[in-house]
């Protein structure tokens, strides 16, 4: 029974190293998934950053589209008024050309009799 009794020992010892080994293992496989775990997590942290960056730079392009596009829209405007402009100067123009050959006409072509004459009957 003595044998019976120290080989139960001896079982119980290599039972228990076996326990300690495994034991060993897993807070060696604990540790490198908490390093792990903090290498991931500190990944997980830049590309937020790198994410937040990326929006702020959007809104600000989103700004700056929006604000050349109020531009755009007041530069077409003021073209088209611009445009309407020249056009109306242009018929005055045209109008003041129009005059200055009536005048040319009444007065360097006709004769001074002829212009006294249109004087006086049209008053």
């Amino acid at each position: 029974m003595k044998e019976s009794v120290s080989t139960i020992k001896a079982k119980q010892v290599i039972d228990q190293d076996k326990v300690e080994e495994i034991q060993q293992s897993l807070e060696i496989i604990e540790q490198k998934l908490d390093m792990d775990i903090l290498s991931k997590q500190a990944i997980i942290e830049r590309q937020e950053k790198e994410i937040q960056k990326l929006h702020d730079l959007v809104e600000e392009k989103n700004r700056l589209v929006e604000t050349t596009n109020a531009k755009l829209a007041e530069c077409t405007r003021t073209g088209e008024g611009n445009r309407q402009l020249i056009n109306k100067l242009l018929g005055d123009l045209d109008r003041l050309a129009q005059d200055v050959e009536w005048y040319k006409r009444t007065y360097e072509k006709r004769s001074l009799l002829g212009t006294i004459r249109q004087k006086l009957f049209r008053k």
